[in-house]
């Protein structure tokens, strides 16, 4: 490789890391706002769970709140819209797989968010309940997926599912996202022995029926929050890591390009000396 080849491979891979440093920084930005976001939605959550088991102990029986003898599943798979975020892609699809592996297509169908995972889900051959993508973008809000909310409350409510699974990435830390699995239906109560029921002036159903509505949106809610706070983490580490591997390069380059100068200079001066002999 010649000096203006090496030259110009320094000028590029500095502006790549140019790059990749600024989304570094980016990501870092956004990870504070997204562990807000985390934890209004952990925190309201929880206020609507304790809402649905108090009602529960009032009501008779609730298909929301009772196990279901069938075996059909959906799952709601929630990715992000971009790459470069490492791994954060590629260790839930293969959870996912594996988790739908020796389930015959029949007894599962995909709600998929994020338009990275609908394009798996569609390679794949999974059987995908939207027919178009529904973005996951950074901004989004829980009135962006409300109808989706509803729609997956119905079919549960009106039997056309049995069970609804959250598959998602987890936020551990900063280094550390893991493959969260949580399922919201049916609802399965805590256990309150030290409360006294409470005195509705609607029926209990009804009640239980309103709040679930809500924590189906709610949950779906925290698990994006959580996916996406995964996203920026992963992205922000990968994007270190691209960072410090270019300036890895650039400094081997720089060195090989000062070997390369010297080396030329040296073959210049022999050139003049064997000229000036002759």
């Amino acid at each position: 490789m010649g000096l203006k080849d090496i030259k110009i491979r320094i000028k590029a891979i500095k502006k790549t890391a140019e790059i990749t440093q600024a989304m570094h920084n980016i990501a870092l930005s956004k990870i504070r706002g997204a562990t807000k976001v985390l934890g209004d939605a952990d925190e309201f959550v929880s206020d609507v769970t304790r809402v649905i088991d108090a009602a529960n102990r009032s009501a008779e029986s609730h298909r929301m709140t009772s196990p279901s003898e069938g075996n059909h599943t959906l799952y709601v798979l929630i990715t992000s819209d971009r790459g470069l975020a490492g791994s954060y892609h590629n260790q839930l699809f293969k959870a996912f797989l594996e988790e739908v592996k020796e389930m015959p297509k029949d007894q599962y169908q995909v709600a998929v968010l994020g338009k990275k995972g609908y394009y798996f889900a569609k390679k794949q051959g999974l059987p995908v309940v939207n027919k178009d993508i529904v973005f996951n973008r950074d901004d989004i809000t829980a009135i962006d997926f409300r109808s989706y909310a509803h729609l997956i409350k119905d079919a549960f409510a009106d039997g056309l599912t049995d069970r609804v699974v959250l598959c998602f990435s987890h936020y551990v830390n900063t280094a550390t996202q893991t493959v969260g699995r949580e399922v919201i239906l049916p609802y399965v109560p805590e256990e309150v022995l030290t409360q006294d029921p409470y005195i509705y002036d609607v029926a209990p159903e009804e009640v239980l029926d309103r709040t679930i509505a809500i924590y189906v949106e709610a949950a779906i809610y925290r698990a994006i929050a959580d996916a996406k706070l995964s996203e920026h983490a992963a992205r922000m580490v990968a994007m270190k890591n691209a960072t410090d591997n270019a300036k890895d390069i650039v400094e081997r380059l720089t060195v090989a390009y000062h070997r390369a100068r010297q080396q030329e200079i040296t073959s210049e001066i022999i050139d003049v000396v064997n000229g000036s002999n002759t």
